[in-house]
């Protein structure tokens, strides 16, 4: 009785000692993630789109990553199905985006920055003209040697061979062999992309989008130029045509991301020649948004002539406003054009009594032609003759954390809002629409809370606006138009057994100490065993470790899957060989004496 005893203390002291050793090892390599006080950041993070996670140099476990972190050297990104991150590099404008289910590791070297890109595709701009005097080169370690993308734009993809494709946009790129030999890159096709530009992103007005022009050159004569588009790689279809003698194809797409290629076929259906495939993204720019005067206002003044200040907000990205005010219906007579660049109120002295007209107008930092605002028209009247009207500023309240609304079943938009001056509101009105969508036909509803929750045909990108009405159906104010992404939630990640690697072996009573990864946003761990592929048992557990026992003989096969609030199951982890021995460690008990009578 005292081995038994004796063996159970020392288990029990392995099993302390093993946990202990655990936790060590996590909290030191834990901190060490946090401390970068004498390392300097290689990149942040810049926008994201959806799930994002990072695994630190030092790390086996996968984080999420927000906006506006520091990325240091080893450090690994991997991105969801639906996934998006902009990698923007310190000391210069060059950046990389990651697309979806893809994954790169980011490391320092002697004098540059080297990319390995381990799955997906990525897009990189490294041609620019701000880059500083010490900048970093920018190389891609590939299968087939060091590929420096320092001067250039390109599109990389890896695939299925462990080969990484290079195309070539703008600028130079050369791959240096394990042999030392160089080679410059060009783009591998003959065919030259005319328009739209394959490294730049192409804005429209939000109110009046343009068909997208997609004109080439080196097609082979007397073949018809298809185009396919979709929203990923693997989800192009064929969307338009041109005619053996046209060599532009004018389509209408929605605002946001594409992958586009162009296919060209003989009078037998054969595809003779093809480009790579490429991205364009669609932008959606608005004009700034008028806070005072409002449409149709009625603007008492107290004398003649009036001093009238003029608000407005601007957008994101814009680097120049206009103000054009008319005093006549036919918009000839011009009173006042005066530009900004960063004001959001301008007084105009010295009105007289009267009909006005006027606007304001927006200029992007990549385009010069102006995003036009609507026409619209105010009234200045003596004082007693005019109700009197103080406009409100209305703003949206939700964080910036919630630019991505996620939904489990049904899709959901979720808007809140505050305003400085609400005695006045009788009811607000609340546009929205898709980004695809016309502007003029946004849905519309009119309700007297701040906030409201209301279902969406399907998951995307939105646009709101909030409007602060009066008994008298007057506009008070408006809020900028807010985008917002609605998506399904995704599936929490798996989790993974520790150790992380090698086979799982029972101890010799039977007994199995198991212990797995915490998932963060779990409720509970999913547990499934299984021998020669039949399912034996499947138990959930709130922690992340347990004990098995009564286990025959044998091999078998572990997974584990993280549970989170709504009940839904995780991709199941990789499956773990788990052996329980045939032999014991048990003596049987032998007799030290027989008494006969």
């Amino acid at each position: 009785m005292k081995k038994q005893w004796k063996r159970l203390l020392v288990a029990a002291l392995i099993s302390s000692s093993v946990f202990a050793a655990t936790w060590f090892w996590y909290a030191s390599t834990d901190s060490h993630v946090v401390r970068h006080n004498n390392e300097k950041p290689l990149a942040y993070v810049g926008k994201v789109v959806e799930d994002i996670q990072r695994r630190p140099a030092s790390r086996l476990l996968w984080q999420l990553v927000n906006s506006g972190e520091p990325l240091y050297n080893g450090e690994a990104i991997r991105t969801s199905e639906h996934g998006e991150v902009r990698i923007q590099f310190v000391e210069s404008d060059r950046y990389l985006d990651l697309e979806p289910e893809s994954l790169i590791v980011i490391k320092k070297s002697e004098g540059e920055i080297a990319l390995d890109l381990m799955e997906g595709s990525l897009f990189v701009n490294a041609n620019t003209e701000t880059q500083g005097a010490g900048s970093l080169g920018l190389v891609l370690n590939s299968a087939q040697g060091k590929v420096d993308l320092t001067q250039a734009s390109a599109s990389l993809t890896k695939g299925r061979d462990n080969k990484v494709d290079v195309q070539v946009l703008s600028g130079k790129a050369s791959i240096k062999s394990e042999g030392g030999a160089s080679k410059d890159l060009t783009s591998a096709t003959s065919i030259k992309i005319i328009s739209p530009s394959l490294a730049k992103p192409l804005a429209m007005d939000a109110d009046s989008p343009s068909p997208v022009p997609f004109e080439w050159q080196g097609f082979p004569a007397n073949t018809q130029v298809f185009l396919s588009v979709g929203t990923t790689r693997k989800q192009m279809k064929e969307f338009a045509s041109a005619s053996s003698e046209q060599k532009q194809i004018k389509a209408a797409l929605p605002f946001g991301r594409h992958y586009w290629k162009l296919v060209a076929k003989n009078s037998s259906g054969e595809i003779v020649a093809e480009t790579p495939i490429y991205k364009t993204e669609l932008i959606a720019r608005y004009a700034p948004t008028v806070v005072f005067p409002t449409a149709d206002a009625e603007i008492p003044a107290a004398q003649e002539p009036f001093d009238l200040e003029f608000k407005w907000q601007k957008g994101d990205d814009t680097r120049q406003m206009s103000l054009e005010i008319w005093n006549d219906s036919t918009l000839k007579s011009k009173l006042l054009v005066k530009s900004f660049k960063h004001e959001d109120s301008f007084t105009v002295p010295r009105l007289k009594a009267g009909t006005y007209y006027w606007r304001m107008s927006s200029y992007y930092v990549d385009s010069d032609k102006p995003i036009l605002g609507d026409v619209q028209k105010f009234t200045i009247k003596p004082a007693e003759k005019v109700q009197p009207f103080e406009p409100i500023l209305v703003k949206f309240t939700m964080p910036e954390t919630q630019s991505t609304q996620y939904f489990v079943e049904n899709p959901q938009l979720g808007l809140s809002w505050a305003a400085d001056k609400g005695d006045n509101v009788a009811l607000w009105r609340v546009k929205f629409h898709s980004e695809d969508e016309d502007p003029a036909l946004a849905q519309v509803l009119e309700v007297t809370d701040t906030k409201v929750s209301t279902p969406v045909s399907k998951p995307g990108r939105y646009i709101a606006s909030i409007e602060a009405i009066d008994n008298e159906g007057k506009i008070l104010g408006t809020t900028l138009s807010n985008p917002l992404t609605v998506a399904p939630l995704p599936l929490l990640s798996a989790p993974d057994f520790v150790p992380a690697e090698g086979l799982l072996q029972a101890k010799m009573d039977g007994r199995t100490q198991l212990e797995w990864t915490a998932i963060p946003g779990a409720k509970e761990y999913l547990l499934v065993i299984r021998k020669e592929g039949k399912e034996l048992k499947r138990s959930k557990y709130p922690t992340t470790n347990t004990a098995l026992k009564n286990l025959l003989p044998g091999e078998y096969e572990l997974e584990i899957f993280a549970v989170d609030t709504h009940g839904r199951e995780s991709s199941p982890s990789p499956s773990r060989k788990l052996l329980v021995p045939d032999k014991s460690n048990l003596r049987a008990p032998t007799l030290k004496k027989i008494k006969v009578n």
